[in-house]
């Protein structure tokens, strides 16, 4: 993703994960807390379940989502929306880098 020139783009704090994704965390107010995902290609994310609802924003990239042990293609321009313990996990079997933005609340 590109950095705007205009200065609002957040400040990411870019984490590796141990599959070889990176994740980016700042924290929201109220009970919101934003994310960016950059998965690179040929990499599987760990598969993820937690109490809070999450909506990713794909914004680039192409993969296979594992929803639940149900696959299904993503792609960018897609919105997906997890409720509390369902379990996803991401491949990018792409030709570039899958980024996401996450947002995640408590319900």
């Amino acid at each position: 993703m590109s950095t705007p020139q205009s200065g609002l783009q957040p400040p990411w704090n870019m984490l590796d994960r141990p599959s070889g994704a990176k994740l980016g965390i700042v924290d929201l107010p109220a009970t919101f807390t934003l994310a960016r995902i950059h998965v690179p290609v040929g990499v599987t994310t760990a598969e993820d379940h937690h109490e809070v609802r999450e909506v990713w924003l794909v914004q680039s990239g192409t993969g296979v989502l594992a929803l639940d042990g149900v696959k299904q293609r993503i792609s960018a321009g897609d919105t997906l929306f997890y409720d509390s313990f369902h379990r996803h996990q991401l491949h990018n079997d792409g030709t570039e880098p899958v980024d996401i933005i996450s947002i995640w609340w408590q319900p």
